[in-house]
C-alpha cells in the first residue's frame, strides 16, 4: 500500500480554478458615424443558457446599424459548435450593442483546458474554451479594436452518481472495491466521490473517445503528512475502463511514488 513507503523528493502546491472578468466601461473615439469596435481584447464570460454575450460599441447612435462580426479559434472543430447568433444590431439611439454567440454539445470538442478547485471534500469542475470575434475593416471605428479573445467557460452540473467498481491493488489504498461516479451534464466529464474517503477527484476523456486528462488534485489526507495529491496522471479508456497511471501521490514533504488506479465505469 502507497502510504506506507514515502521518499523525500521537495515540496508541492497545487490551485486550479476558473475565473471571469468582463470590463466594459468607457467610450469609443469619435469620428466617422456608424463605426463600430469591440470594448477590450480579451474578456472571460460564463457559459449559460447556450449562449454568450461580447457588448460592442459605435461612434454614434442616430439611425439602425447592422454589422456583421466572425468567429475564429485555433481549436479543432470550435467553428463548428461555436457559431455567431448573427450580425449586431444597434437600435436607433442605441450606442452599444452584443455579439451573440451560440454553442452547441461542446462535448464533441476538447477544452483548452479541465479546471479543478476542491471546495470541503467535493470537487468543482469547468472547461474552458477560448475563441475570437473580429470586426471587418470597413466597420472599424478609430478605437481599432477589431477583435476579442474570448474565454469561454462552464461550470459543470454532474448527474445522479452510480456503481463503479475500482481496482486500486497497485495503488493508492491497494484494494479492490465499490465506489460512485457521477457523469457531467453535456460533457465527457466524471467526478469519482470520495474514492479514498476523504475529497473527490475529477477526469475527462477527451474527444477521441480514450485519452484521459485528470489534473493534479487532493485525494486524502495522511494522518502524519497532511493532504495527499495525485499528479502528472496519464489515463486511457478501453472498453469502458479507465486506467490512471499515477506518476506520484505527494505529500508536502515529498512523495510515496506512482501508482496506478483503475475504474471500470458503470
Amino acid at each position: 500500500m502507497k502510504r506506507v513507503y514515502i521518499h523525500i523528493v521537495g515540496a508541492l502546491a497545487l490551485a486550479f480554478g476558473l475565473s471571469s472578468c468582463d470590463k466594459t466601461d468607457g467610450t469609443l473615439y469619435p469620428g466617422e458615424p456608424n463605426k463600430v469596435s469591440f470594448f477590450n481584447v480579451s474578456t472571460s464570460l460564463t457559459m449559460e443558457g447556450g449562449s454568450i454575450s461580447v457588448p460592442v460599441g459605435r461612434t454614434s447612435t442616430s439611425g439602425e446599424l447592422s454589422v456583421p462580426v466572425t468567429i475564429s479559434a485555433a481549436g479543432a472543430g470550435y467553428t463548428d459548435i461555436f457559431k455567431m447568433d448573427g450580425p449586431v444590431v444597434f437600435a436607433n439611439g442605441e450606442a452599444k450593442s452584443y455579439a451573440k454567440v451560440n454553442y452547441g454539445d461542446f462535448s464533441k470538442i476538447d477544452p483548452s483546458a479541465l479546471s479543478v478547485t476542491l471546495s470541503g471534500t467535493d470537487v468543482i469542475a469547468g472547461l474552458a474554451f477560448p475563441i475570437s470575434l473580429n470586426i471587418p475593416d470597413e466597420s472599424l471605428s478609430p478605437s481599432n479594436r477589431k477583435k476579442v479573445d474570448v474565454l469561454a467557460s462552464s461550470i459543470l452540473n454532474f448527474g445522479a452518481a452510480a456503481t463503479a467498481q475500482l481496482n486500486s491493488e497497485e495503488g493508492w489504498m491497494g484494494d479492490t472495491y465499490g465506489v460512485e461516479v457521477a457523469k457531467s451534464e453535456g460533457a465527457n466529464v466524471y467526478k469519482v466521490i470520495k474514492p479514498f474517503g476523504y475529497t473527490s477527484f475529477a477526469f475527462m476523456i477527451k474527444s477521441d473517445g480514450e485519452t484521459i486528462v485528470c489534473p493534479n488534485q487532493i485525494i486524502d489526507n495522511h494522518p502524519s503528512y497532511g493532504p495527499v495529491s495525485m499528479t502528472s496522471v496519464t489515463g486511457k479508456l478501453v472498453d469502458g475502463v479507465v486506467t490512471l497511471n499515477v506518476g506520484a501521490y505527494t505529500v508536502s514533504a515529498g512523495s510515496f511514488g506512482g501508482g496506478v488506479e483503475i475504474i471500470k465505469l458503470p
